[in-house]
């Protein structure tokens, strides 16, 4: 049967289409002409890759060490992410585990953080750092080399038993990511890269971590002693690397200096010399000049060369605060002039200070803590920008690493029945994931205005479009302990006989309560008195739910 060929309306078949193709113009960015003619841009074999994350990685680190607008990015950084640490709140879902006593469901959120908490004060393997700490170091860590690497350590002995003051066989120790090397022999397989072994999905199956010398060095490409980690055994973590990954076949991580590793650098020299010539200028040189010319007409070159008019005793070889020179016959004093910094040094260092914390992701002001030239505005949308890269690494850390971290010592701490299952829910490994669900709590950011972001929060809370959880997780607490912590506060004024603001905040009535009722709200008013009245009102309600968070004399001023 032959096939039906389209037709147009007529009944006509239609044309076939036209071969060939115009071809479009050509893109400026593919081309090598003008100042693009050099620009040849060359991709790393993993050797050579190798090399160029060892060499970024020691520059990072010599910047963080040694240059004050690096430290402070970095810092900055640090502290805003972690803070004084991300806590955990543990969401055990009652509905899987099939619990309906609130009761029950508390305690055992209780007793999983307690026990967590426990093991949080003494994480690090070496007794030194405990759980935040650790998340500040590991932050800090991949912001300067761009990846942090942990060991998962059994701390028990060969019977079980566990060093005094510990109640968790788990520890963390903390080792340099620059300790992942590819052993020798190990350079030219297929599944090693740069010290990560893959597995057949490119997912990271083991790590070679190679042991320093007696000097702490790693010889680049002769670590003949690295040791073979798996990254897992069964489900547990047993080698804790992890990168923010910004390229599709990733398989080590890059300091977040990187991009703007050569402004750093530049600018720090630029400013050592500008500061050699400060020091130069603050010393007043001056240079003591004689007109010998007129006194040696009738000398020779020979006789020229050797007179002195100032014996060489008392030449000045430096000026004191204060002194007096007395100059001689023909000597005259000119001071050295230094002209800089010229006028667009300041323009020029904020520059190069701007592309550098853009390179970060983070605005100018807060890379150099200075909000001298900003107003409200322009100061909060830097803070708002800034908070959003913070959080980002705060996700990024508690999904590679609290996270981990929480489930491997949760999962020990119902072995070790530390924590006990309620009668009637299923055994731990039944229902795992139900058990180990959690929610992690960042540090509180800072506030422009306190009192404007109060009122805000109280309007949405109110609005219904938050609760008390967000609101107090957003300043960095947990809402239950933040109510137990309440009512302890209000039972104690009660007992004691004192009034207490959240008291008489809840005892006073609404707005709808509050409506002006008689001569304050005719009913037989004109209705644009009726409006004003009540929009009078209105005002008057909001400001009295705010009394706790203002001052008495601001709401005395909108009173008037």
């Amino acid at each position: 049967m032959a096939a039906s060929a389209l037709v147009d309306r007529f009944g006509r078949p239609l044309a076939a289409p036209a071969l060939g193709r115009v071809g479009g113009v050509t893109r400026i960015a593919g081309s090598h002409r003008g100042t693009l003619a050099g620009w040849w841009p060359r991709r790393n074999t993993d050797s050579s890759a190798s090399r160029e994350r060892d060499v970024i990685a020691r520059r990072a680190e010599d910047l963080a060490a040694n240059d004050a607008h690096a430290a402070g990015l970095i810092g900055g950084l640090a502290t805003n992410v972690v803070g004084t640490g991300i806590k955990p709140q543990s969401q055990v879902e009652a509905a899987a585990l099939a619990l309906t006593d609130e009761d029950a469901v508390s305690e055992l959120r209780d007793q999983i953080e307690a026990a967590f908490s426990l093991w949080a004060m003494r994480a690090d393997a070496g007794g030194r750092m405990t759980f935040d700490m650790l998340q500040a170091l590991n932050i800090r860590t991949t912001l300067i080399q761009g990846e942090f690497c942990n060991l998962c350590v059994n701390m028990a002995d060969a019977r079980g038993g566990l060093p005094p003051g510990r109640h968790f066989s788990m520890a963390l120790q903390s080792i340099s990511p620059q300790r992942i090397q590819s052993p020798f022999g190990q350079w030219y397989s297929p599944d090693v890269h740069d010290g990560v072994k893959l597995g057949v999905f490119g997912e990271p199956t083991g790590y070679w971590i190679a042991q320093p010398d007696m000097t702490g060095n790693i010889p680049f490409g002769q670590a003949l002693n690295a040791r073979y980690y798996p990254a897992n055994i069964a489900h547990r973590p047993v080698v804790l690397h992890a990168f923010p990954q910004t390229d599709p076949e990733q398989f080590r991580g890059r300091s977040i200096l990187a991009p703007a590793m050569k402004f750093f650098r530049d600018l720090n020299d630029c400013l050592d010399y500008e500061l050699v010539g400060q020091l130069v200028a603050a010393a007043f040189p001056i240079a003591i000049t004689s007109d010998m010319s007129g006194l040696l007409q009738g000398f020779g070159n020979e006789f020229k060369d050797q007179v002195r008019f100032r014996p060489y005793e008392e030449r000045v070889a430096d000026v004191q605060p204060g002194s007096v020179l007395e100059l001689y016959q023909g000597e005259d004093i000119k001071a050295l002039e230094s002209k800089r910094p010229g006028n667009n040094f300041d323009p020029f260092v904020t520059r190069i200070l701007r592309a550098a914390g853009a390179a970060a992701g983070i605005p100018y002001e807060v890379v150099v803590k200075d909000f001298s030239k900003t107003n409200y505005s322009s100061a909060r949308a830097a803070l708002l920008e800034a908070q959003r890269v913070f959080r980002c690494y705060q996700q990024w850390l508690i999904v590679s690493f609290c996270q981990r971290v929480w489930r491997a010592v949760v999962e020990e701490a119902f072995v070790r029945d530390m924590v006990k299952i309620p009668q009637g829910a299923p055994d731990f490994y039944e229902a795992m994931d139900a058990y180990l669900a959690v929610s992690w709590i960042p540090p509180r950011p800072g506030h422009v205005d306190p009192t404007k972001e109060t009122a805000a929060e109280i309007a949405a809370i109110e609005a219904g479009i938050a609760t008390y959880a967000d609101v107090i997780a957003a300043r960095g607490g947990d809402y239950e302990n933040t109510f137990r912590q309440r009512k302890r506060e209000q039972d104690l004024a009660r007992k004691l006989g004192l009034s207490s603001a959240s008291a008489s905040t809840a005892a006073r009535p609404s707005a709808r309560e509050e409506e002006p009722e008689g001569e304050a709200f005719p009913r037989d008013a004109a209705p644009e008195d009726q409006q004003a009245a009540f929009g009078s009102a209105a005002r008057l309600s909001a400001l009295e739910r705010l009394r706790p968070y203002l001052a008495s004399d601001e709401i005395h001023e909108e009173h008037a």
